[in-house]
């Protein structure tokens, strides 16, 4: 589990809603469940209406990319709708745009979702299949052209 209240943002920021979310995701049992877990830690480290990511994105895309991995249906094509909303049109929350990552230290937000996509990139692959096929293309496109924010 991730330890989101360590996790520096805005006062948007909840980290309390990130844990939950994380925890009823574990313990979905469904798909109506499960993405409404996904809905929930969407919301919980991005800003849709400013269109802006908080530090707590770059843990949230780890499990977006399991759901994506290990889940079918609805979880999975609301993952890939999350990480394709946020490519191209967020930015990192003003003030916060680095992740502390234990491993790597001080990171850029969106350099580490990208890098974090590029690891899971050869078992996207393996998953774009069906209704997925188009998203994970698309995914795979973004992560090729770089994170470029279009004005």
């Amino acid at each position: 589990m991730v330890a989101w209240e360590r996790i520096r943002g805005p006062r948007y920021y909840r980290p309390e809603q990130a844990a939950a979310a994380e925890r009823a995701l574990a313990a979905a049992t469904t798909e109506l469940r499960a993405g409404r877990a996904v809905a929930e830690l969407r919301y919980a480290v991005s800003n849709d209406h400013a269109g802006t990511l908080y530090p707590a994105a770059v843990p949230a895309v780890d499990i977006l990319l399991r759901v994506i991995l290990r889940r079918t249906g609805e979880p999975r094509a609301l993952a890939l709708d999350a990480l394709l909303d946020w490519w191209g049109s967020f930015r990192p929350e003003p003030e916060f745009d680095s992740h502390d990552d234990p491993s790597a230290g001080s990171v850029e937000v969106t350099a580490a979702i990208m890098d974090r996509v590029r690891a899971a990139a050869p078992e996207l692959r393996n998953v774009a299949t069906g209704d997925h096929r188009r998203p994970v293309g698309q995914l795979l496109s973004r992560l090729a052209q770089g994170w470029t924010v279009e004005p």
